[in-house]
């Protein structure tokens, strides 16, 4: 079966869809079997951050709900043939999400179908965690939690992970349930000259702070923030030759058991800023 990804956060902003859409491209690119999977039923964005706005014609709720099948709504992404997208509904309230209903059994068939069909599988999921995220994280492999380079983002990150521990207790006995999910952090935004003056914490800090194992570490690139705001993914700002997409694919060759440094190929500005 293919590997469940939850991409994570319970603090907002830190760029858990930005990183989803590229650690699902990146994926695809190397040869894997990817579908991208928008769980941010209230704030949908992950096709906005794929290029793929108005691609599709159905959403996880009608799946969930049993009015369409999987590969019904899935849409193939035609820059990459391996990557596939299936959308958040359109229009969703507040009310929608907590009344929201769909069976365990229909979760637990939605990730079957798509473990069987897909090398990996990538959800996009809230900050607030809804009845689908808890029921998603029974059935998922990996929980990747985002962290801005900034201590309050930290802190939440290591909560994160700890509500995390907490909802995957108790499950029941099933050979479809992950019984050790596996919790990785991602700084994102890293600023190396604010780290080395101590204006920010230092990756050995981050290390000591948290007990969440670091898979990657994602510098901050001005060309990357600027591509992202015109719908484009870290290989296609400057040919892909930029620090985020350096780091990504460093990211991709850790999840696929490949011994990579965080940092290969990656060149920091380590120039100390001057505090005043």
């Amino acid at each position: 079966m293919g590997r469940a990804v939850m991409v994570t956060s319970f603090k907002g902003g830190v760029g858990k869809t930005t990183i989803s859409a590229n650690l699902a491209m990146t994926l695809a690119q190397m040869g894997f079997r990817v579908a991208a999977i928008d769980c941010d039923l209230e704030s949908r964005c992950l096709d906005i951050a794929l290029g793929l706005e108005s691609s599709s014609l159905y959403n996880i709720c009608e799946i969930l709900s049993g009015k369409c099948t999987v590969a019904e709504a899935a849409v193939n992404d035609k820059r990459c043939s391996n990557l596939s997208f299936i959308a958040a509904p359109a229009y969703f309230s507040l009310a929608d999400v907590d009344s929201f209903s769909f069976t365990e059994e229909a979760v637990k068939s939605f990730v079957l179908k798509l473990k069987l069909e897909y090398d990996f599988v990538i959800f996009d999921l809230p900050a607030r965690p809804d009845k689908l995220y808890k029921a998603l994280v029974k059935y998922s492999n990996y929980a990747i939690v985002i962290s801005l380079h900034t201590a309050a983002s930290i802190r939440a990150a290591e909560k994160t992970a700890m509500a995390l521990e907490e909802l995957g207790c108790g499950n029941a006995d099933n050979e479809l349930i992950t019984k050790n999910l596996k919790t990785r952090l991602i700084i994102n935004s890293f600023i190396a000259k604010d780290a080395a003056s101590g204006v920010r914490p230092s990756i050995y800090d981050v290390i000591n702070k948290t007990s969440v194992r670091l898979i990657g570490v994602l510098p901050y690139d001005e060309g990357m923030a600027r591509g992202q705001e015109n719908g484009l993914l870290a290989y296609q700002v400057k040919k892909g030759r930029n620090n985020f997409n350096r780091a990504m694919i460093n990211i991709a060759k850790r999840f696929t058991e490949t011994q990579v440094p965080l940092l290969s190929g990656i060149k920091l500005d380590v120039q100390k800023t001057k505090i005043t």
